[in-house]
């Protein structure tokens, strides 16, 4: 495209732009104006680019004609006079330049290379397969067990991760021909644990002192550690021991590889201790740890369907701590805070493992027992809020104390389905209040009221 081509596109453009500019607002409004401008750029835009495509086709066609004239010729560049070809020896009779490499032998070169790598793809591709997927943790480490032998060859190791505390690591998997460490340690036996990062050890130096003290079953040869690290967590540590390199690899290589290994499970695992987090924040109750409002109301949905189809019954009841004003008046909201927190701890406690405690709203909370009918309903509920009016619960200088005014509703005895037993539970807890507290309320006795 010739500047003068641009300079023409460029004032009509400008023309557009000032047309619209002095056109009144009462014949053409602010949006219409930028929609005007903006059309006209567009028109234009599309004619330059026609023009400018016209002249590459052109430019291509007499470039083509060019190369088709002068095919089968070579020139001398300073005569201008074409060159007469002599016969040339084949490709294979051909000398290679000095330097040069065969590809045959280039080839073998890469294929030692990738001997020597001593890095087995079909297994690592099994293996970045579940990490990439976000397979579950088992099948990783299964994964991981398969490749760490054949990534490690005549080389022993342990993989060790958190269970539950901070305190102790276990051993999750092992490989090798012999045990070089205990199934369980303490993060500071391992030096690895306050480097954060990589530590070898070479037992063959006689100066060698500290190091890893977790490492007393078979301390010779070469050993490596590494935390198992992600986003600023310390999740485990893997430990390696071999009594030699091989031949073709060095300690370079090894801790390419071990780097390799750790940092890819470490993230895996704080991907997995994220997920975990999200979904226990997102129904559990952030005071008490007790399921949220909205996993109860879906946990109940669910087990009210499920109720329907075999025809069995459901418990709910329904709990108010009836100290709640009175602690908050005298001690503060933090004082009942607290007294909430101690409920939530115990609630788990004094029922089965099926049924679902939850927070409900406030200071209410409430339980869903599947298939409990009348009886085990209000069993449960006589005992809980008989243990909760002997509890005891030192705060500051005092005692926090309360007991519950409890209600209790079961279906199909007392609705028919998940609103009805919510709002009946919640009426007789109501009614307990009214009546004095600490007491339990059925659902039956509402008809009197």
């Amino acid at each position: 495209m010739s500047m003068l081509t641009y300079f023409f596109w460029l004032v009509a453009f400008a023309g557009g732009v000032v047309v619209s500019y002095f056109v009144p607002e009462a014949t053409l409004s602010i949006g219409g104006k930028f929609f005007f401008v903006g059309a006209w750029g567009t028109v234009l835009g599309f004619v330059l680019f026609t023009i400018c495509r016209k002249k590459v086709e052109n430019a291509e066609v007499e470039f083509t004609e060019t190369l088709n004239s002068i095919k089968g010729e070579r020139f001398d560049f300073v005569t201008g006079l074409p060159i007469k070809e002599e016969a040339r020896p084949e490709p294979e009779d051909e000398p290679l330049p000095k330097g040069a490499v065969p590809a045959q032998e280039a080839l073998e070169k890469l294929e030692e290379q990738a001997v020597r790598a001593g890095f087995p793809l079909d297994v690592w591709k099994k293996y970045s397969r579940c990490l990439l997927k976000d397979r579950p943790v088992p099948e990783v480490v299964k994964a991981l067990e398969e490749l760490l032998p054949l990534l490690f060859p005549k080389a022993s190791g342990i993989l060790y991760m958190y269970a539950g505390t901070q305190t102790d690591l276990h051993k999750v998997l092992a490989f090798g021909d012999y045990a070089i460490s205990d199934d369980v340690i303490r993060p500071a036996e391992c030096a690895s644990f306050d480097a954060g990062d990589i530590v070898i050890t070479d037992y063959s130096n006689p100066n060698l002192t500290g190091g890893c003290t977790h490492l007393h079953h078979h301390p010779q040869g070469i050993s490596f550690c590494a935390p198992i690290e992600g986003i600023e967590e310390h999740f485990g540590i893997f430990s390696l021991q071999t009594d030699a390199l091989p031949d073709n690899e060095s300690m370079d290589d090894w801790y390419a590889k071990v780097s390799i290994v750790a940092t890819s499970f470490g993230l895996y695992i704080a991907n997995q201790n994220l997920n975990m987090r999200y979904k226990q924040h997102s129904i559990r109750d952030n005071l008490t740890g007790l399921f949220n409002r909205r996993y109860m109301e879906e946990s109940l949905a669910r087990e009210v369907s499920s109720a329907t189809r075999h025809n069995s019954p459901i418990g709910l009841i329904m709990m108010y701590p009836d100290a709640v004003v009175e602690i908050e008046k005298k001690r503060g909201r933090h004082a009942v805070e607290q007294l909430l927190w101690e409920l939530g701890q115990r609630l788990p406690g004094y029922i089965r493992s099926e049924d679902i405690p939850c927070r409900y709203e406030g200071d209410i909370f409430c339980i869903i027992l599947p298939g409990a009918n009348l009886k085990i309903t209000r069993q449960r509920a006589e005992k809980i809020r008989n243990e909760i009016s002997q509890l005891q619960i030192a705060y500051g200088d005092g005692i926090l104390a309360t007991t519950l005014s409890m209600g209790v509703a079961v279906m199909p005895v007392h609705a028919g389905d998940a609103g009805g037993l919510l709002y009946t539970a919640a009426a007789s807890m109501r009614l307990a209040v009214q009546s004095g507290a600490n007491r339990v309320i059925i659902a039956d006795a509402l008809a009197n009221n």
